[in-house]
């Protein structure tokens, strides 16, 4: 039998909660947080009883197709082929249900795979050159919408107190560019986030759909490496976990080789110990299309740029945030309403260990969700991770439901516990703390707003039982769903990626006005900014496998000091020619 393991890639990111389409695989019941973690359930299933297990799912997948249910059809085909990688029947049918809902890449995929086991069958040549054809097409019509602008490109007005100008970029749209400051990257594949080494000499860009980190020289935007976040039982060493954290549990349908093989598609990242480990959560591990079993977060020594441990999290983990004590890792558990502490206060990657997991709502177990998609309906969807400047309290974004910032009090060694959500924001994604602590920044995706509170007030306003406390917000309304948020270094400006609009606005930090704009390529999601401030770094996704697919770099000028020059350039910005990639 064919032992290849057909990773269907269904991440769209749609614009009201920025997900990744995935599949749901039944788990038992999750334990009460502080639970003891329970062990690792592996499946003493082999051989024919494996086999035995897929025949039945196909035959229940076959039925769903017969009765048009061709959205239950693919669970069960997955599943099949989970049990019994390269089925073909599975295959054939996992291509046919997507075909059915004009899924035409998941379509192709799935028959991609099944012609290198039946390599003479003319009828799934002609479907799977048919379902080529609709992607193709499908990505014609998208991109005639995309947008690509050109190196040089500045920001409106010109007259601006803060502007951008586009002075490099990394692509993998066009391979035939004009300038060497367009450089074209194959690598950059659905560009998730972006985060500056604390020391300003590394640019990390996580590339979901790619499962790699490709790493830039910050300075000289050179390529240095990429990490590739795909594990086969020759990386077992870096599983030191013998069991799944926060009394998580895996469920009896994986893959024959078990939880730890598997690729990660790499979302945020966060930086601990002075930036010496650099945390990046998956957002799920690739055999688990729902979202419903424990994912992972990869550790890398910036030292070396190698991943040195991988630690489990929660369902679908998109976030991290460090304390700034450096006592705690945090994570934002999309797949099921909670964020998980890790205790990081040892030196060393080996000795870090989970603390608790805190549930900001019902946090029902997944395998409740029988059928549902874990990463659209999401519940509460904790995405945007903030520490108090004293490190004594941790902020957390809710997306979904009632919405909010959920506060978590940190204070009580050993007890962190959920206070309350403050209705902030509507539907916040992202949170920023000013640098000197005092205030609280939200990003309001619908309501295409960022919003500006007291830190305190927030907090006072989670714990009280008294009057409601009047949070005295400003709100600067930039349009376009914003998404992730940088504070310049001093406090005074906040750059935000509009993903609808395909612009970066620059909101004045004290009077909360937009004090200038740059368009950029479609669908911007991340940012960073150096830590001399003089570039701003951007990653523009895409959404659909349309538009996007670059890593764009902006020279941030004031008009209180001369443009600064490019590396290499003298006097004024020009054209950056790094080394060939």
């Amino acid at each position: 039998m064919n032992r290849r393991i057909l990773w269907i890639s269904v991440c769209a990111a749609p614009l009201a909660l920025a997900g990744c389409h995935t599949r749901r695989i039944s788990a038992p019941p999750i334990p009460a947080p502080g639970a003891p973690a329970a062990a690792l359930p592996i499946p003493a299933l082999h051989g024919p009883a494996r086999t035995l297990r897929a025949d039945s799912a196909l035959r229940g997948a076959s039925e769903l197709l017969r009765r048009g249910r061709a959205a239950a059809a693919v669970r069960e085909f997955h599943r099949c082929l989970v049990l019994e990688p390269g089925h073909p029947e599975c295959l054939d049918g996992a291509g046919r249900s997507h075909a059915a809902l004009r899924n035409w890449e998941d379509a192709a995929l799935a028959w991609t795979e099944l012609s290198l086991i039946r390599p003479d069958d003319r009828k799934l040549a002609r479907r799977l050159a048919a379902a080529r054809r609709s992607w193709k097409a499908h990505l014609e019509r998208r991109a005639r919408s995309a947008t690509h602008v050109e190196i040089g490109t500045q920001s409106l007005p010109g007259a601006a107190p803060l502007s951008l100008r586009l002075v490099a970029r990394f692509q993998r749209y066009n391979s035939t560019t004009t300038t060497a400051a367009d450089m074209y990257d194959t690598d950059i594949d659905s560009p998730k986030s972006v985060n500056i080494s604390t020391d300003g000499t590394k640019a990390y860009i996580n590339s979901l759909e790619g499962a790699r980190t490709v790493i830039y020289d910050a300075r000289t935007f050179a390529k240095r490496g990429v990490i590739r976040h795909s594990f086969s039982p020759r990386q077992s060493a870096l599983f030191t976990s013998t069991a799944p954290w926060f009394g998580y549990a895996f469920s009896e349908d994986l893959p024959p080789d078990g939880p730890n093989v598997f690729k990660g598609k790499p979302v945020e990242s966060a930086f601990s110990h002075g930036g010496r480990f650099l945390w990046i959560p998956y957002y799920r591990r690739d055999f688990d299309l729902d979202g419903t079993q424990p994912s992972a977060a990869a550790i890398i020594d910036t030292a070396s740029d190698a991943i040195v441990r991988i630690v489990p999290t929660g369902p679908i983990t998109k976030n991290a945030a460090a304390s700034p004590d450096g006592r705690f890792m945090a994570l934002a558990h999309w797949g099921d309403d909670s964020v998980g502490l890790i205790d990081i206060s040892p030196a060393d990657p080996p000795a870090f260990s989970s603390a608790v997991v805190i549930a900001l709502g019902p946090r029902a177990p997944p395998q409740s969700f029988l059928g549902v998609n874990r990463d659209l309906e999401c519940g509460l969807c904790v995405r945007g991770l903030a520490w108090s400047a004293d490190a004594r309290t941790l902020l957390a974004g809710c997306m979904g439901g009632a919405g909010g910032v959920a506060v978590i009090d940190v204070s009580t060694p050993g007890s962190p516990a959920l206070s309350g959500r403050v209705n902030l924001g509507g539907n916040p994604r992202d949170l920023v703390v000013s640098p000197d602590g005092r205030w609280l920044y939200v990003s309001a995706s619908n309501a295409g707003a960022v919003i500006r509170a007291e830190t305190a007030r927030v907090i006072g306003a989670a714990v009280s039982i008294g009057p409601a406390v009047d949070l005295s917000t400003a709100t600067a309304l930039v349009g376009g769903a914003p998404r992730s948020m940088r504070l310049s270094h001093d406090g005074k400006w906040l750059f935000v990626a509009l993903n609808a609009a395909s612009q970066i606005a620059v909101v004045d930090a004290a009077g909360m006005t937009v004090a200038a704009r740059v368009t950029v390529d479609s669908f911007p999601v991340g940012l960073d900014l150096s830590p001399d401030g003089g570039f701003l770094w951007v990653t523009s996704q895409g959404i659909d496998g349309a538009g996007g697919n670059s890593v764009e770099i902006f020279a941030v000028m004031t008009s209180t000091a001369p443009p600064r020059p490019s590396p290499g350039g003298h006097g004024r910005l020009a054209p950056i020619k790094p080394p060939p990639l």
